[in-house]
C-alpha cells in the first residue's frame, strides 16, 4: 500500500509537506558547501561516467582507476572499480550489500555486476561523444526467483553525450539499451538526461529511465506504473579527483512495491597509476 505525503507542523513553518521541508534542508546544505568548501580548479575533473543511473559517453583516461561507493534505501550498499585503457576502454565490477545497518541478517546480492564500456566516436565541436558497451549492474536488490534487479540493468547499451559551455557547462545524453533480464519481460528502451553546472564544482543532473522494457500490467511480475522513472540529485566535484552525488530517485513514484523517493549519496574517487 503506498501512503500520500503526510502534512506535519514544523516549528516556525506551520503546515509544510515534510518530504519537500527535508529536500529544501539538503539544498541549503549543499550550497552551504559550495561556499565553504574547495572545488575543482577545472570544471569536471573527470568525465561523467553515468547521470544517476544512465550511462553517457564518457570514460577515463588511459591508466585512470576510480573506486565507488553508495548508500541507499534499506541501508543497501553498493562498491564498485573501473580502470581506463588507451582512453577509449573502460572496465568495471560492483556488488551490492542489501540492510547494512539494522538488525537481522545482512544479504549480499548473489552475483556481482560487471560494466565494458567502449568510446566509438570523440566528441567534436559539432558532432557528440558515442560509446557503446555493457552493464549488467541493476539497482537496489537481485530478485532470485524473478532473475532480475528491482530495477532492470541496462544491459547492452549504446549512447551519445554532446557538451556545451556558454557561462556554465552543461552536457546532453541520450541512449539506448537491451536489458539481459528478460525472464518478464524484454525489449528496447530508451533513457536520456543532462547535468547542468550552477557554480564550479557544482552541478544539478536530471536523469529519466523510459522503463519500456518493464511496464505491461498484463505480466504479473511487473514493478512499474508504466510512467519512467525520473531522477534527479547534486553533484559536487573536490580537489580534481573526489566526486560527491546527492541523488533522489523516482520522483513519479513509477516503482509499484514501494512509494516515495529513494534517497542516495554516492562517493567516488579517481586517481592514476
Amino acid at each position: 500500500m503506498v501512503c500520500a505525503p503526510v502534512n506535519r507542523t514544523i516549528a516556525g513553518i506551520g503546515k509544510f509537506p515534510v518530504n519537500y521541508f527535508w529536500l529544501a534542508a539538503i539544498f541549503l546544505v549543499a550550497f552551504s558547501l559550495v561556499a565553504v568548501l574547495p572545488v575543482s580548479s577545472s570544471a569536471q575533473s573527470f568525465e561523467e561516467l553515468y547521470l544517476v543511473t544512465s550511462p553517457t559517453a564518457g570514460i577515463l583516461p588511459h591508466g585512470g582507476y576510480l573506486f565507488y561507493g553508495g548508500i541507499g534505501p534499506e541501508s543497501s550498499l553498493l562498491f564498485g572499480v573501473k580502470i581506463g585503457f588507451h582512453d577509449r576502454l573502460m572496465l568495471g565490477a560492483t556488488f551490492g550489500i542489501q540492510e547494512f545497518i539494522g538488525r537481522g541478517k545482512i544479504t549480499v546480492n548473489n552475483r556481482p555486476g560487471f560494466q565494458v564500456r567502449l568510446r566509438m566516436l570523440e566528441e567534436s565541436e559539432k558532432n557528440p561523444a558515442m560509446a557503446i558497451g555493457i552493464d549488467t549492474q541493476g539497482e537496489n536488490r537481485y530478485l532470485d526467483d524473478e532473475e532480475r534487479y528491482e530495477r532492470k540493468s541496462k544491459g547492452f547499451f549504446a549512447v551519445i553525450s554532446k557538451n556545451y559551455r556558454s557561462i556554465r557547462d552543461i552536457s546532453f545524453h541520450c541512449g539506448i539499451n537491451y536489458s539481459l533480464e528478460t525472464r518478464d519481460e524484454k525489449g528496447l528502451n530508451a533513457f536520456c538526461g543532462t547535468a547542468v553546472e550552477v557554480f564550479p564544482g557544482m552541478s544539478i543532473l536530471v536523469d529519466y529511465n523510459a522503463a519500456f522494457d518493464d511496464n505491461d500490467s498484463a505480466v504479473l511480475t511487473h514493478r512499474t506504473r508504466g510512467r519512467g522513472y525520473l531522477d534527479t540529485g547534486i553533484r559536487f566535484d573536490y580537489m580534481d579527483n573526489l566526486r560527491i552525488k546527492i541523488l533522489f530517485k523516482d520522483l513519479l513514484n513509477n516503482y509499484i512495491p514501494e512509494g516515495g523517493v529513494a534517497r542516495t549519496v554516492e562517493i567516488f574517487y579517481v586517481n592514476y597509476f
